[in-house]
């Protein structure tokens, strides 16, 4: 090799190099995340310990299944009275579409019998 292509010579070998150090501001941060997240979960725990002593906690989650069973039961009776509607609304425009078929074939029967094509001969 000559001169030219050889990389250039470095005073230390990558192997026997000092490790580098961690930046002083990211432990900081790391440890103030943790300490956050720490005292939120502790604090939610506290809360939830000493919450029966304020609010009987039973009432409240029985109240609040017996309001969602309710508004279940309230949902399924409006949607089967929507289907009724619905329902209701199919039959009368088979209705209508059955009696103008029908009075549209009576008009054709009737032009038939009163007013009878001209008789043609045989071809």
């Amino acid at each position: 090799m000559t001169k030219l292509s050889r990389p250039p010579q470095r005073s230390q070998r990558s192997v026997f190099r000092r490790k580098r150090r961690l930046p002083v501001g990211m432990v900081i941060r790391q440890l103030i995340v943790i300490l956050l997240l720490l005292a939120g979960g502790i604090g939610i725990v506290v809360l939830l310990q000493r919450w029966p002593e304020q609010v009987d906690l039973m009432l409240l989650v029985s109240e609040a299944i017996s309001d969602l069973i309710s508004g279940i039961q309230l949902l399924l009776s409006a949607m089967l009275g929507l289907g009724g509607v619905v329902l209701i609304a199919a039959l009368v425009m088979l209705a209508g579409v059955l009696m103008i078929a029908g009075l549209w074939r009576m008009l054709r029967l009737l032009k038939l019998l009163f007013f009878p094509p001209p008789h043609q001969g045989r071809r």
